[in-house]
């Protein structure tokens, strides 16, 4: 009985330690959030995220190698919650299309956010226009593409109908919406003071303009739903 006891203890060791060193990692990353959020990215070093853990420089750097290393992980994770919190969008048609579209992109602003903070997504388009093959910028790229993913699932749902009363092309209008949005969600992360209403607004000005121009009136009142999706025919 003892020797079992002795074995069990020995492998329940393995498994403490990784839990105190996973407790330790998400302590370095939520006061790296911290201070990212409220000094910035720029002026925050990892001695300060040491010292607002209360460990040495070097354990910091043994858990993530430098300060991209970091920001890298709250992208990845923080994507990574999201998606597993996140609903899956179910298509509507209790309101207009230019104001469910308003509604679809307001949601991606609120979960881009949730992943990380404003100064964190300005550092890391930043950093994707200087240098854009480095793996932070690669990272800011896999939301984008995520994104625009998700976007392009749900507009498959509609069935589109241009004003001259042909179907849209999905992937093309993918584009040209999330263009659209990714300029608003540019001018948010730029702002500290504006909130998600004021965004709301500000895509309600953009959107609805061009949503006039580009869909059927019938359709742009009344969204209905494809039907051929899932049609074995």
């Amino acid at each position: 009985m003892g020797q079992t006891t002795s074995i069990e203890a020995a492998q329940g060791a393995p498994g403490l330690r990784d839990r105190k060193k996973a407790r330790r990692r998400e302590e370095i990353l939520e006061a790296a959030q911290g201070l990212f959020a409220s000094q910035g990215v720029d002026v925050t070093t990892m001695a300060d995220i040491a010292e607002a853990v209360g460990v040495s420089q070097p354990t910091v750097f043994n858990y993530f190698g430098n300060k991209g290393g970091i920001l890298i992980a709250l992208i990845h994770e923080g994507a990574a919650r999201e998606r597993q919190h996140s609903k899956i969008m179910v298509p509507r048609t209790d309101l207009d299309f230019a104001t469910l579209l308003v509604t679809i992109f307001s949601e991606f602003a609120e979960g881009t956010l949730r992943i990380a903070s404003k100064r964190i997504w300005r550092y890391a388009e930043a950093d994707t226009i200087r240098y854009p093959t480095t793996e932070l910028a690669q990272s800011y790229q896999i939301v984008n593409t995520e994104l625009m993913s998700a976007l392009r699932q749900v507009l498959s749902s509609y069935d589109l109908t241009l004003h001259d009363g042909n179907p849209a092309d999905v992937d093309h209008l993918v584009q040209i919406l999330y263009d659209i949005w990714g300029g608003a969600f540019f001018d948010l992360i730029k702002s500290e003071d504006m909130t998600i209403a004021d965004h709301r607004i500000a895509l309600t000005q953009r959107l609805e303009p061009l949503c006039r121009m580009i869909f059927a009136p019938d359709f742009l009142a009344e969204p209905t739903l494809n039907t051929t999706i899932g049609d074995p025919t």
